[in-house]
Parts: C-alpha cells; structure tokens; sequence
C-alpha cells in the first residue's frame, strides 16, 4: 500500500473531532493536510463560534486548512417543495401507525460534500458546464414528484439549483488517496465500520490507536484551555433526545423557537397521509414531554419499551455521523 496522498480530517466539530485537530496542531499526531466541515447550514450558532476559534487559534497558526463545504441550508430545502430533502422524521397516520422516515440528509449534506471536496483535493477533474438536461438549461422545472400530483407550476430545478447547467466531479488520479481521520473514541468503537470507504479514501481512527475514550477527550480540551464543545447537529435534527431539547429550551430559547417553528411547518407533506414529527412522541415539539420521563408515566401512556425509553431522554445512540450511520439502525 502505497502512502497517502493527503491525511485529511473529517471535522464534525464536536468533542472528538477537535481533539484531533489539536492532537495533529500540537505535533502530537502526524500533520494534518486539511480539515473539512460539512456545513448543513442548520448548526447551533455555538458551532459556527467554535469553527471561527479553531480556526484563529489552531489551525491557522499550525497551517491547516479548513474547508466548509455544502450542499444548501437543510432548513430550507425541506420547506421547499422543488428539494428532495429528507430527516428520519417521526410519523404519526391518522389510523394511529407511526413510523419514521428514511435518513438522506446525512448522505446528502455531509457526505457528499465531504466527498467532492475530497476528491478536488486530490486533482480530480473537473468537466465543463454543460445545460442542464432536466430543465433544458433554463433552470426551472416541474418537479417529478409534483408533476405526478398533477402540479403545473414550475419552480426551480433540484439538480442545477437553477444555474441551468450541471458539471461532473471526476474521481482523483490512480494511486492518489487520502487517510482520512475520523473522530471516534474508545466508548463509540462499535460504531467503526469503514462503509464509506472509497478508492481514494480510506478511514483511520487516530483516538482508537491513542486508546482515547470521549471523557479522556473532554480531559484533554480542558486542559488545554477549551472547557466546553457544542454538539454539532441541526437544530431540527428528529434524533435528539429530551436531555438536548431541554438544553436548547433553557439556553438556546431563539433556537429552540426555530425548531417549533420548522416543526409546525413540517408537519403536513404534499401527497402524505402521515404528520411528521421532530419528537419522538409524534406530538408538536412546543407540547412533546421534553421533562425527564418516569416509567410509570410510559407504561401509563402505553408507550413503553426499553429502547423507546432510552431514545426518549438521550436521543439516537449512533448519532448521525456521516462515517457511523446506516439511515438510524444501530452499528453491529
């Protein structure tokens, strides 16, 4: 196996993540060439602050890149009926079934971009523009999916985003490959699977190797002058737990008020028989049993079982890290 071409960190921006970037500052781990933040536009404004600090303090001055890349703000492109946007939201029929839906925002806003930076990086290629054949390079359209509802109004086209043309990222040279890092710790280990490896991109777990668990990582930020990490999620995310909307009632109250805000205007899809939910419970957010929960108070309410309970006060166990999730079923 030849070297690495670049040694790249995928920078999710919460406690892990970072201490890797200041791992690889400090000399302590290899030299990082780059850093890269999938930007979802949707983050705590504590992550963006975040961001702006490693940037000022530590990459920069120890001559590491970071890239924010994106695909769009999340937020809007899931109000937008021309987007093809997706949450693994709660669903409640009016017959009383409820489900989930499918995982794309992952894939979509943070892999994906990760990815086509990655291969930039690289030297891939880039084609040329050319029209874009969906909406025959006027850059609107009617959307399939509103075309099959008999919908005749035209918005702008999901593929181009109403440039009207369209380009290709190639794939980087042969034998050209980058390590990229990932930040899980000694406690998430079942989470590891290398799913998302690629040709020219294969994982490494640098906190693994240091035999670092996630306390550990706290230990270290704190001794090195960051006594506090934000949680890098949406504000919407439907995978936080009450301990999470809790916190952001209390002490993110603006945020908090764009969560209920989104939730109410969410609730109804076009051509959905289904509401959709960012709580668990499948109730509005500003109404949801966000307060610590009792069992009896469960079992009462006829919606007990052990992994709803859990789900309910921490959230989705495997978070939705783009190198740790399979659409919210469990790491095996």
């Amino acid at each position: 196996m030849t070297d690495p071409y670049l040694r790249l960190l995928s920078l999710g921006a919460g406690v892990q993540s970072t201490t890797l970037l200041l791992l690889s500052a400090s000399g302590e781990l290899p030299k990082l060439d780059a850093a890269i933040f999938a930007d979802t536009g949707w983050e705590p404004e504590a992550v963006y602050k975040h961001l702006d600090r490693l940037e000022q303090e530590v990459a920069g001055p120890a001559g590491i890149p970071i890239y924010r890349v994106s695909r769009g703000n999340l937020r809007d492109d899931l109000l937008n009926p021309d987007k093809m946007a997706m949450i693994p939201a709660y669903t409640a029929s009016p017959a009383g079934t409820r489900g989930m839906l499918k995982r794309k925002c992952t894939l979509n806003y943070k892999l994906g971009p990760i990815r086509a930076k990655t291969r930039l990086l690289l030297g891939a290629a880039v084609s040329d523009p050319k029209p874009c054949r969906y909406c025959e390079g006027t850059g609107t359209r009617v959307a399939p999916w509103r075309a099959k509802r008999g919908e005749e109004a035209a918005g702008t086209c999901s593929v181009c985003d109403g440039a009207g043309e369209t380009f290709r990222i190639g794939t980087p040279p042969a034998k050209r490959w980058a390590e990229q890092w990932v930040g899980f710790s000694t406690d998430e280990i079942i989470r590891v699977s290398g799913h998302t490896d690629t040709r020219y991109v294969r994982s490494r777990y640098p906190l693994l190797d240091l035999n670092m668990s996630r306390e550990q990582c706290l230990a270290y930020l704190k001794h090195h002058g960051w006594k506090s990490v934000a949680k890098s999620a949406c504000n919407g995310c439907p995978y936080h737990g009450n301990r999470h909307w809790r916190k952001m009632r209390d002490e993110q109250p603006a945020e908090f008020a764009d969560a209920v805000a989104f939730d109410e205007e969410y609730r109804r899809g076009p051509g959905m028989e289904s509401e959709r939910f960012l709580h668990i419970s499948c109730k509005p957010l500003n109404l949801a049993p966000i307060e610590t929960a009792q069992r009896t108070d469960l079992v009462a309410a006829d919606i007990f079982d052990a992994i709803y309970e859990a789900r309910l006060e921490e959230g989705e166990p495997d978070g939705c890290s783009p190198h740790g999730c399979r659409s919210g079923e469990a790491i095996a």
